[in-house]
């Protein structure tokens, strides 16, 4: 099962208006590090909410360029930060993301 566009949605808003200092403190662990947190926001900040939507539900990395740093991080960034925000409670618990959890 995924997450709805409204789901998402209200993911890519938070992201949004969110100050990045409070969502760094908030996001970023030994799981979901500096790295994939940059990378989060790139896809947040980068583009359109239809955009942040289809990367999301695909798993994939939209119509963003990727640096040499930031080419692992694309296997493991949606698994990672879905588990992290339904730890937080910003995403309902679904069965993919506790097991990534």
């Amino acid at each position: 099962m995924s997450y709805s566009p409204d789901e998402v949605m209200s993911v890519c808003n938070f992201l949004k208006q969110t100050p990045e200092g409070s969502l760094r403190k908030m996001l970023v662990d030994a799981k979901l590090t500096d790295a994939h947190f940059r990378l989060l926001m790139k896809l947040a900040k980068g583009g359109s909410e239809e955009d942040f939507i289809e990367a999301f539900q695909n798993e994939s990395m939209g119509k963003l360029r990727l640096n040499a740093k930031e080419m692992p991080l694309k296997e493991v960034l949606w698994g990672v930060c879905k588990a992290k925000l339904v730890t937080l409670g910003l995403l309902p618990a679904r069965a993919e993301a506790a097991k990534a959890a």
